[in-house]
């Protein structure tokens, strides 16, 4: 992802944050003009900004900071059901916790409606000055199907900064007016393929555009960057040698544990309670026990048990273990809601607090696809060196299901990804990304 792209998504953070304490100070203003100017503003200004706090987080939740949208109608969709969640925390925060002594109710939502306004006018202006900004002229050396496929990812998402200017096949012959071709088309950066890479004379043609301001950027660290995938056919054993998967993180395993162990038995709570009444849906849709169990692969190879609320017909699977699919005809119909919602997967509790699961990392396969999977999927095995989770960077982006051999192949991609890079802050993003997907899921 180019630089601008983090800056953009900050510019609209604090555009937002401005907004709101501008619908504040204007409605403390029309309100209590009367009054000591500084004394509304004393009371109102930490409950509000605490509030504002929340209401930044329900923004990032439902993808508002995405800098690439799909259409006017669905901004304004999330833009409206994110103030209607906003006035729910509002009611909640001054009515059920009266910690702040005020019960502002003409103020929250005057601010409610005023922010909606002004957030709206404000995203458009900004939405127009971000076409102005001129875009990263880039060159592809190299021609595989992840150059393909992440060239016309580029040029259908020009809200991530770039402008593909030419892919050169490496099988032609690289032109010797390199430099020449990359000042006349304005290219500042130059992405290069592996086997390119590997070619001296073209390196050092390469290494001559440095002084020129262009910057020259490994294809696979380029790939990761903007598709938050590891490109595993580009990659080899040396790769992995380079970026030591297995290294211990003492401080983000310890606490990720510790909050595993305090969310679980949180969780297990409400989920004691709703259980008697799921047990009594879940059998009056369909013939079957309430839990079903299967065997899973965890950490370093280990089988496991995982149980769940039942969401299939009780005989799903007498043909042999079988691919879920999106609009699998064995989910019943309170199995569907279980599903959408994950309601169904509550009772994995038990597994996270016997520390065979935690809350976020790759999902954990059966037995029955690993075996295949490890034979067709170069690096297949890494995945076990995390401990599963019961959510994943795979699961928040799409195509949110998995159900072939190509589809785990990409999945290994971004649990891949995940491994190189977890960290508290990134297992922070899936959590409030899983969350933001149950909603509009539970939504349709």
């Amino acid at each position: 992802m180019s630089q601008s792209t983090d800056t953009r998504k900050l510019i609209l953070l604090l555009g937002d944050l401005v907004a709101f304490y501008i619908s504040l100070f204007a409605v403390l203003f029309i309100r209590y003009a009367g009054l000591e100017t500084g004394l509304p503003i004393r009371i109102h200004a930490l409950p509000f900004s605490i509030l504002f706090f929340f209401w930044a987080i329900v923004f990032y939740i439902l993808g508002l900071y995405e800098i690439i949208r799909s259409s006017a109608a669905d901004f304004i969709q999330r833009i409206l059901l994110a103030f209607t969640i906003n006035a729910l925390v509002g009611v909640i925060l001054f009515y059920f916790i009266p910690f702040f002594g005020i019960a502002p109710k003409l103020n929250l939502f005057a601010v409610l409606a005023l922010s909606a306004m002004l957030v709206i006018i404000w995203r458009q202006i900004i939405a127009s000055l971000f076409k102005s900004i001129p875009r990263e002229s880039v060159l592809f050396l190299g021609i595989t199907d992840e150059v393909l496929e992440l060239a016309s990812a580029l040029k259908k998402n020009v809200a991530l900064g770039y402008r593909v200017t030419e892919i050169m096949d490496d099988a032609a012959p690289i032109p010797e007016n390199l430099k020449e071709f990359v000042l006349q088309d304005k290219i500042s950066l130059v992405v290069v393929s592996p086997q390119v890479a590997a070619n001296g004379a073209i390196a050092k043609r390469l290494v001559e555009l440095i002084p020129l301001g262009v910057r020259i950027a490994n294809f696979a660290k380029f790939y990761e960057e903007n598709t938050g995938r590891i490109p595993i056919s580009l990659i080899t054993e040396q790769w992995f040698l380079e970026n030591p998967m297995a290294t211990k993180r003492l401080v983000f395993d310890l606490f990720k544990r510790l909050v595993d162990i305090i969310a679980a038995l949180i969780l297990l709570i409400p989920t004691a309670l709703a259980t008697p009444i799921l047990a009594i849906l879940i059998r009056l849709d369909s013939p079957g026990p309430i839990f079903y169990g299967q065997t899973r692969v965890g950490r370093y190879g280990r089988l496991f048990k995982i149980y769940k609320f039942r969401s299939m017909i009780a005989d799903a699977e007498q043909n042999g273990a079988k691919w879920a699919g999106e609009n699998d005809p064995r989910v019943t119909r309170v199995g569907k809601f279980l599903r959408v919602t994950r309601i169904d997967e509550l009772p994995q509790l038990i597994a996270v607090l016997q520390g065979n699961l935690s809350f976020v990392g790759p999902r954990p396969e059966r037995p029955e696809f690993v075996e295949p999977l490890r034979k067709e999927i170069p690096f297949y095995d890494i995945r076990h060196i995390a401990l599963p989770g019961l959510t994943g960077w795979a699961q928040i982006n799409p195509p949110y299901y998995y159900a072939s051999v190509q589809d785990a192949y990409k999945k290994l991609q971004y649990e891949l990804y995940y491994i190189a890079h977890r960290s508290i802050a990134l297992d922070l993003l899936i959590l409030l990304k899983t969350i933001a997907i149950v909603i509009s899921r539970a939504g349709r």
